[in-house]
């Protein structure tokens, strides 16, 4: 009976750990322009339609490019955004995007210059993905990893 418990548990384990690695997600990256006027700080935007689409971009405090076009009958956009940085570039990546089954969890890097830059750019740093529709939570996790470049007057 023990044995058999404890085969049945370990079969149970071995299931959830193979739907966790399966449940990774397709996405599709998009850079967005670091003169976009995006919030100083560190933000997260989930956006799951076109309305939602329209009240982001009139929060935006310049938009020298035109916006990517977005099918959210198909998609869900997800910006992740390290505010503005003076001394950039900074480099925003969506590492993983999984599907843990009641949460859509997101792991983003933001990777400071790997060295000093001579001249830097200043700007709003961030990156879009799109990934197929959903309408289940979502969550951010994000890695900073500072070089040691001095970061005398960044925000």
């Amino acid at each position: 009976m023990f044995r058999a418990l404890a085969i049945a548990l370990l079969t149970s384990m071995l299931a959830a750990i193979a739907t966790a690695q399966d449940g990774k997600i397709p996405f599709q990256v998009i850079p967005l322009p670091p003169t976009l006027g995006l919030p100083d700080g560190h933000t997260n935007f989930v956006i799951r339609s076109a309305e939602e689409w329209n009240v982001w971009a009139d929060k935006l405090s310049v938009i020298d490019e035109p916006l990517p076009t977005v099918d959210f009958g198909q998609y869900t956009a997800l910006v992740a955004s390290a505010g503005y940085k003076e001394r950039g570039p900074v480099i925003v990546t969506f590492d993983s995007i999984t599907d843990t089954g009641n949460v859509i969890r997101i792991h983003v890097s933001v990777d400071s210059p790997a060295a000093c830059p001579a001249q830097p750019v200043s700007g709003h740093y961030a990156v879009m993905a799109l990934i197929p529709r959903t309408d289940k939570p979502i969550q951010f996790d994000v890695s900073n990893r500072d070089t040691n470049c001095p970061q005398k007057n960044s925000k």
